[in-house]
């Protein structure tokens, strides 16, 4: 079975590019709340091969409620850093995919598609691209297959080229729930067109007064 790995950044420093939208609290319950929304996903497939990287005790709390197990970082070195962490838990044997915790809108059939072990006796590489191919929004590693991991802008087309010098030909997935990363306040308004339930819409609606916007507006400073 396919080992999932969801690294998730210290809550204080956590999407900071909605500062102007959502004060540090508020910016902290959206990370917990599309954590949840992704652990809701992956459990409710039977899938319990699960591990959560963070240095976060709240973060903990929720990986455990969902039977996550947790590796624990000592100090923030990174996202890449924290991948390679939990990459490095494993046996080089082990098939691995590196999922982002900001995905609440991943489908059951996404992830699915996503951490199928391959044909052993041929190396695989899949990569989900975020909805601006720009980003990685999901990775999948067979055994003995590693590469460094380069998330972040640009990552789409960077693991794509490391791939292609190992001559691993990866698989695109076109997954439209896992394309939507919530780093933007576009992003979360576009999560909110959406139609669904769930912990991260459970918090759209605590902080949103009845008939207001508040600050969730596009453009909005």
């Amino acid at each position: 079975m396919t080992e999932i790995i969801i690294p998730i950044k210290p809550l204080p420093i956590a999407k900071g590019r909605l500062a102007g939208h959502l004060n540090a609290d508020e910016r902290a319950r959206l990370v917990l709340a599309m954590l949840k929304d992704l652990l809701t996903t992956i459990t409710g497939m039977g899938h319990r091969r699960i591990r959560i990287v963070t240095g976060d005790s709240n973060v903990v709390g929720v990986a455990r409620r969902f039977g996550a197990a947790c590796i624990l970082e000592t100090r923030a070195r990174g996202y890449n850093a924290a991948v390679t962490l939990g990459v490095c838990s494993l046996s080089e044997s082990d098939d691995v995919a590196i999922i982002p915790g900001d995905v609440p809108l991943a489908r059951p059939d996404e992830i699915a598609w996503l951490i199928t072990p391959p044909d052993p006796a041929r190396p695989a590489i899949r990569l989900v691209p975020s909805r601006d191919r720009l980003g990685t929004n999901g990775m999948f590693l067979s055994g003995g297959t590693r590469i460094r991991p380069g998330f972040g802008p640009g990552s789409f087309a960077g693991h794509c080229r490391t791939a292609l010098a190992l001559n691993i030909e990866p698989t695109i997935i076109e997954a439209p729930g896992m394309a939507l990363d919530i780093d933007t306040i576009s992003d979360l308004l576009d999560f909110r067109a959406c139609a669904g339930t769930g912990a991260t819409r459970r918090f759209l609606r605590d902080i949103q007064p009845a008939g207001g916007h508040r600050h969730l507006d596009r453009g909005a400073a």
